[in-house]
């Protein structure tokens, strides 16, 4: 299955409750990829990624948990199963696979439905959602659909219902519509959703195409509103019905804090 045309060599992640680093050398020897002395050599000659960007050496540190691609795809993929599971985050845990403060994480959530679905391959989650935002977060093994997923070029949608602590005034959502300019770790962006809707003055349901860090926050905060609560109710094709006691899924009951598993045709159209 390929969702585009990459030319890199994927290797699945690696999921650990554990908060361990290790060399990078030696975090591709055990998951499997090739020996250490290998690592070396890959690294040197610029053909290791590692969580998207090109490793400087085969001594830095990095998480257990990884995610490692080979560019080039010089040696062939060993084959896996491919797996999908949508989660409806629930608030106060992290998107990471270990908290250094020791705070509940999104895979803790994770790991007993594994358990109870009998699937030992090792997933990893596509983009984040903040700490206190809630709603769809995908976990997967398929690389490239993670990749395209992301990937800021192919504008895949992402809508939010957001809360506010007050209601909009007419200029703020006219300028909601027309876009904002934002700041991101000291640097300026201009952030213009690709649809806006109001359920009321205080609910807004907004769909983003880019992904910036904290992006619908910042947004609002940039007009001068603080957000109560913000949920991710759409993922690319994917929908969350929170019209729904439990909120559904395709029909399919996703209570907070739960997950299901879906079809890649369910995410994404097929190329």
């Amino acid at each position: 299955m390929k969702w585009h045309n990459s030319g890199l060599g994927h290797l699945s992640a690696v999921w650990s409750g554990r908060c361990e680093r290790r060399s990078l050398s030696r975090v591709m020897s055990k998951q499997g990829i090739c020996s250490r002395r290998e690592a070396e050599q890959l690294v040197r000659a610029g053909k290791v990624k590692v969580n998207g960007k090109l490793a400087s050496s085969p001594d830095m540190l990095v998480a257990l948990d990884a995610r490692i691609e080979l560019v080039g795809q010089p040696t062939p993929l060993p084959k896996q199963h491919l797996h999908y599971i949508v989660m409806n985050k629930r608030k106060g845990v992290t998107t990471t696979s270990c908290d250094e403060l020791g705070r509940a994480t999104v895979y803790d959530d994770l790991k007993s439905f594994l358990s109870a679905e009998g699937i030992t391959e090792r997933l990893f989650a596509v983009g984040r959602l903040d700490k206190d935002t809630t709603g769809l977060l995908l976990f997967t093994n398929d690389n490239d659909l993670a990749d395209f997923l992301t990937a800021p070029e192919h504008q895949v949608p992402k809508t939010y219902l957001a809360t506010l602590h007050q209601p909009l005034s007419e200029q703020a959502i006219a300028q909601l519509q027309h876009g904002v300019t934002i700041s991101v770790r000291g640097q300026s962006y201009f952030a213009r959703p690709v649809a806006v809707q109001l359920h009321s003055r205080r609910k807004v349901e907004l769909t983003l195409t880019e992904g910036k860090n904290r992006e619908v926050r910042r947004l609002f905060e940039a007009l001068g509103y603080s957000v109560d609560a913000l949920i991710r109710i759409g993922f690319a094709k994917l929908r969350l019905d929170i019209s729904q006691h439990p909120p559904t899924l395709n029909g399919h009951p996703l209570d907070s804090g739960q997950c299901l598993r879906c079809l890649p045709q369910d995410i994404w159209s097929l190329g």
